[in-house]
């Protein structure tokens, strides 16, 4: 099956309100494994290959593996009844013992590092999260700071790729005023002091999510991830790459011009029309979810389902252009592939052929 594309999805608020579903676990772990999850998954496989493009670097190798979250076993039902409360869908350190440079307090040898990068959707939206697992409950305090001096030591880098990523260090360890007064530089030295070492970085970006907006936050894991990289060669006793990949980073090489991506426009004819007809089909999540278990988060047209990588869309059978309904009956399961070759001249009703 053709993968899908960033034209092919959106995220919008109501798919965010999933989240604060309380009376269905099951159809809430059910949306999020067949809907929320596979679209995670386009951005992060869009994000691979212009890291590849840019870098260099094949990101899946030894060294790096997808993480995700909920990771939902095919074999335990009792997944998918858990009240979870957001998807992430991103990059981490393979589960491997090569990572002899962090050192743990137990002496074990260190199979998993902290450092995660990816997409994060939950009813707060859309954010980039760059996070570090609790330092302190598994590795010994010079391990602890090597992430610290790593970001002291590269500071004028760190800072460069603050400003194009429009990446936002969470430091929870201080007020709001004191993070906006001080330099980020001081503030690196206060948290060494404190021994304080969970610095995670956040971009969060605003509805509505779409072909503009997915460019834009997938530009900034690009120009981020010399220093997620950096860090897992550091961890394997490696020299730190972040100056030599930073001289790679061109605004030429990024699809947009980075700074004016979120107020660009769709570069194709076929991709205003793809937008627009998912403007046009606009059906609320509470719906959408319902829709999608009536089909078994299946495409009808074809059968294919998230394991065989579609996305999968709510189709009017008879369209809304055309006099059609905002009911149960008029809507079917279709996937990209499926929805975009019916087109709103069909009215075939695909779930009775």
């Amino acid at each position: 099956m053709e993968k899908a594309k960033l034209n092919n999805i959106t995220l919008d608020e109501e798919d965010a309100a999933l989240f604060n579903l309380k009376d269905d676990f099951l159809l809430k772990a059910k949306a999020i494994k067949y809907s929320i999850l596979p679209k995670l998954n386009v951005l992060l496989e869009e994000t691979v290959s212009r890291i590849r493009k840019i870098y260099g670097i094949e990101v899946f190798s030894e060294n790096s593996i997808v993480h995700s979250a909920p990771n939902f076993r095919e074999k335990r039902r009792s997944d998918l009844k858990i009240d979870y409360n957001y998807a992430f869908w991103g990059l981490g350190g393979s589960r491997l013992p090569i990572w002899d440079g962090l050192k743990r307090v137990d002496n074990k040898p260190t199979k998993i590092i902290p450092h995660i990068i990816g997409y994060q959707f939950s009813n707060n939206g859309l954010m980039l999260v760059f996070h570090n697992s609790k330092y302190k409950l598994k590795f010994t305090e010079k391990t602890c700071e090597i992430y610290l001096n790593f970001l002291l030591e590269n500071m004028e880098y760190i800072q460069t790729i603050q400003s194009f990523s429009k990446m936002l260090p969470l430091l929870t360890n201080f007020r709001e005023s004191e993070s906006i007064i001080k330099p980020f530089s001081e503030i690196l030295k206060s948290c060494k002091k404190d021994k304080f070492y969970d610095i995670p970085f956040i971009r969060k970006v605003k509805f509505p999510l779409d072909y503009n907006s997915f460019n834009s936050i997938i530009n900034s894991f690009v120009i981020f991830f010399p220093i997620y990289y950096s860090l897992l060669e550091i961890a394997r006793s490696k020299k730190s790459p972040l100056k030599e990949l930073v001289t790679k980073i061109n605004h030429n090489n990024l699809y947009y011009n980075y700074q004016d991506v979120e107020n660009k426009k769709p570069q194709t004819t076929d991709e205003k029309i793809l937008l627009n007809i998912d403007k046009s089909k606009f059906v609320k999540a509470g719906v959408r979810w319902q829709v999608f278990e009536r089909d078994d988060f299946k495409c009808i047209a074809c059968g294919k389902s998230a394991h065989d990588g579609a996305i999968l869309h709510v189709d009017h059978i008879i369209p809304i252009s055309k006099g059609g309904s905002n009911t149960m009956d008029n809507y079917q399961t279709l996937c990209h592939l499926c929805n975009i070759g019916k087109s709103n001249k069909s009215k075939k009703n695909l779930r009775y052929n």
